[in-house]
């Protein structure tokens, strides 16, 4: 079968079933809010994802966000799988297998409140960048948001060659018999063997075969999108500034809330050099030589529009927050790129509490300050943030946002979860409190078809995600050893509902996702 419809895009090997955060309008809003950027924000939007994979975060949004969704994924096996996905909980997504070109050339399309594309700009063709822009140009609400992710400088300097050797050799030495995951293992021992032959590249890169290492660990499925297509456009951030300029698109932050904490990412000289410059795009660009920055998450918006003071806060104020995790499973420490810092307890402590209240659920910054009385309310704000960046805490969509799709992501989780009767390809639901997704298990998702069964006790939900798994001749590991008898597998499955019933149960209704 032929394949030029792929434009040099590595089809072989079908991309993971994953979920991005940084699609979700709720938090892009979020990120640009953070910074004192306006946001359109309506009942009736319509948002767009190119290249949406799977599609299982175009389908998490479409059903957790009021409005609706177009998206397009040009491999056909993975638009079908996104489109079969879609139709099953009765969506009205439109989702197609086109070509950047034919989206463009639609005449059906609306004005997007957002487009978003994750982990596509740097695979695809400069002349596929350029028909991106001009799709924004065309279909981009003035005031819209555009997210868009994507490798660059300096941070890929010393690993783009190592990189270019594992396409070439996949383009130069393939052998049509051999399957994907043959091609990316050939390619993966060549450059291997190239190392170990001491080449004056190798001793002037440090760390180069850790990184190969690290890559070789790696799931296939992500390896074979990353490394191995014919396009590969890595940029500097002023780079993409400039593409994005004739869509009329302002960068105005990253999708990254951890950002904004300075001190986990700069050095003190670093924070005062970045201070002395003037221009925010040159100072944008320095700081990525400080963090060695290798992947970026931007939002752009066409026609930046700044609040006030008084407008930001406010709307901080009245933004609800949630936790997503029990408070003692936090991690005491967040990593960034200027070093390991430990969570104050003074801090945390009472922010954390503050947001386990009531039953975890959802609490207004103006809420989370008056509970945290000893702190000043721009404590809690970057703690909130800091959680945020841990993937913790999460903003959430207004209380009438939630209402308004709550019977949708029950239809789409009802789908979700029959899936993991079968196979454990999707390990995320939807939220209405959140807009976006929350990861819960293959087992996880099984125990709650038996609490939906009217069973209580999470040695009732064991045994029904038992009779699955063991029909099925799968069974558990415990200390990478699998399980042989059923009374082993039942008594782990057992220990884990237990686990689930005492810590996060509790946390999924918060989310109104049970």
């Amino acid at each position: 079968m032929s394949d030029t419809w792929n434009e040099g895009y590595f089809t072989d090997e079908g991309y993971t079933y994953s979920y991005s955060r940084e699609i979700n309008p709720v938090f892009q809003r979020y990120c640009l809010l953070l910074r004192g950027f306006a946001s359109l924000e309506s009942s009736e939007s319509y948002h767009c994802e190119l290249g949406f994979g799977q599609g299982v975060s175009i389908n998490i949004h479409a059903a957790a966000n009021p409005g609706s969704y177009v998206g397009t994924d040009f491999t056909p096996s993975q638009a079908a799988f996104a489109s079969t996905l879609a139709s099953d909980w009765n969506s009205d997504a439109r989702l197609y297998d086109d070509s950047f070109a034919q989206l463009l050339a639609r005449n059906d399309l609306p004005q997007f409140d957002s487009i978003s594309l994750h982990g596509i700009w740097t695979w695809v063709s400069r002349d596929n960048q350029q028909l991106i822009v001009e799709f924004a140009r065309r279909h981009l609400k003035p005031g819209g948001m555009l997210y868009v992710s994507y490798n660059c400088f300096p941070g890929w300097s010393p690993a783009a060659p190592l990189r270019n050797l594992f396409s070439l050799h996949d383009r130069f030495t393939k052998s049509a018999s051999a399957g994907p995951d043959q091609r990316i293992d050939a390619a993966l021992q060549f450059s291997e063997a190239l190392l170990a032959a001491n080449p004056n590249y190798a001793s002037s890169v440090p760390n180069l075969d850790a990184k190969l290492q690290s890559i070789k660990g790696q799931n296939r499925q992500y390896i074979a999108h990353e490394y191995f297509n014919r396009s590969w456009d890595c940029m500097y951030f002023t780079d993409v500034v400039d593409a994005m300029a004739p869509a009329k698109l302002d960068y105005v932050t990253t999708a990254v809330p951890l950002d904004s904490v300075d001190p986990l990412n700069l050095r003190p000289e670093g924070m005062d050099f970045l201070e002395g410059i003037e221009h925010p795009i040159m100072r944008e660009q320095a700081r990525d030589y400080f963090v060695n920055q290798s992947f970026r998450r931007d939002l752009y918006v066409r026609g930046a529009t700044r609040l006030s003071t008084a407008e930001q806060r406010q709307a901080l104020f009245n933004t609800r927050f949630i936790l997503l995790q029990a408070p003692e499973s936090v991690p005491v420490h967040v990593r960034g790129p200027a070093g390991e810092a430990s969570l104050q307890t003074e801090i945390y402590g009472p922010v954390l509490e503050a947001l386990t209240a009531n039953n975890y659920a959802p609490k207004t910054l103006r809420q989370l300050s008056a509970a945290a009385s000893s702190l000043a309310s721009d404590d809690v704000l970057q703690a909130l943030n800091v959680l945020i960046g841990m993937n913790a805490v999460a903003p959430c969509q207004s209380e009438a946002a939630e209402k308004g799709v709550q019977a949708r992501c029950n239809d789409l989780n009802l789908e979700l979860c029959k899936r993991s009767l079968l196979n454990d390809k999707i390990q995320v639901l939807a939220s209405p409190v959140t807009g976006g997704g929350i990861t819960v298990s293959r087992f996880e998702q099984l125990f709650l078809i038996a609490i939906k069964h009217g069973q209580e006790h999470p040695a009732e939900w064991a045994q029904l995600a038992w009779a699955i798994l063991g029909e099925q001749g799968e069974v558990l590991v415990r200390d990478g050893a699998p399980l042989a008898s059923a009374e082993e597998n039942i008594a782990e499955l057992t220990l884990s509902a237990q686990v689930f019933a005492s810590n996060k149960l509790v946390i999924l209704r918060a989310l109104n996702i049970v």
